[in-house]
């Protein structure tokens, strides 16, 4: 699968009803946290929670990132707090 037809995937996981992970494609599932009363969504394949407004466009910009056409070589776009080797 070439890397637009993921990059596809992964926006219409994100408008589907049941939300999919954005890494695995897999249902979430809905946890209710007790301590402050919200609902976050989790993924149980990929074992961690998934936040919406990160965790999709995190899975983009892996996809996306050997696209890039800017030279930065101060390393400010990495997303990540560990630097790829």
């Amino acid at each position: 699968m070439s890397d637009l037809e993921k990059i596809r995937k992964i926006i219409e996981a994100y408008e589907n009803e049941p939300k999919k992970c954005p890494y695995c494609f897999k249902k979430l599932k809905a946890k209710f946290l007790k301590a402050d009363s919200s609902v976050r969504y989790y993924c149980s394949f990929c074992e961690q929670y998934v936040d919406f407004e990160w965790d999709y466009l995190h899975a983009i910009a892996i996809r996306s990132e050997k696209y890039l056409v800017v030279d930065d070589p101060s390393g400010l776009y990495d997303l990540k707090s560990n630097k790829k080797a």
